[in-house]
């Protein structure tokens, strides 16, 4: 039987460089001998692709609609991809994972913390992360990387206290959760950030291999 494999995601606000990083994480992972795949939330599966484009591309959406429909992404993406690679050794690399409801939807939205974990206790199975990335940098280069770089899509177009919100509280589960997430600023030389990747997940591999 097949060990586990390693479920890692990546979060941050959008234009945090979160996507620049992923490639590197998966490389890293892959030159150690470890099978790799990538997904991404809200997303990752036939079903999710379609409410990936709802969630992003809508008008009018209630607050409530839109937790809810992150979920039902995040329970497909769980059934159909997590669990099966996990239980099959190989490694899961998200692009976003629960911490992004509880950032975005729980404090960017108002919804409360109380209210995305009540709909994360229904999940099944109940699952976290081995390792969370968050990449950080200041809201203002956040937001100009997203303004120069693609067409905006729902969520981008939100006013910039919504994102400084977001940001605030990723920074806050980064100190509820601090063996599990761990904070790297983007705002420096990408050899530099790399860097700091590949130790946290070397220290990853040393402890579940037992040192």
């Amino acid at each position: 039987m097949n060990k586990r494999g390693l479920f890692i995601s990546v979060e941050g606000i959008d234009g945090a460089g979160k996507s620049t990083h992923i490639a590197f994480i998966s490389e890293y992972l892959k030159n150690l001998g470890y099978p790799v795949t990538l997904t991404r939330e809200p997303g990752g599966t036939d079903l999710g692709e379609k409410i990936r484009g709802l969630l992003l591309n809508s008008t009018n959406m209630h607050k409530i609609t839109e937790l809810l429909l992150m979920f039902a992404s995040r329970q497909e993406l769980i059934h159909n991809v997590i669990m099966p690679n996990l239980d099959n050794g190989v490694c899961v690399i998200a692009d976003r994972f629960i911490d992004a409801s509880i950032a975005y939807q729980g404090i960017g939205r108002g919804l409360g913390i109380d209210t995305v974990e009540k709909v994360i206790s229904i999940l099944e199975p109940q699952i976290t992360t081995d390792l969370t990335i968050l990449f950080d940098t200041p809201l203002p280069i956040a937001l100009h990387r997203v303004s120069r770089s693609r067409n905006k899509d729902r969520i981008e177009n939100e006013a910039d206290n919504f994102f400084s919100a977001v940001q605030k509280a990723y920074h806050d589960i980064v100190k509820r959760a601090p063996h599990r997430v761990k904070l790297i600023s983007t705002d420096q030389p990408k050899e530099d950030t790399q860097k700091m990747i590949a130790t946290l997940l070397a220290n990853l591999v040393s402890s579940t291999r037992g040192g």
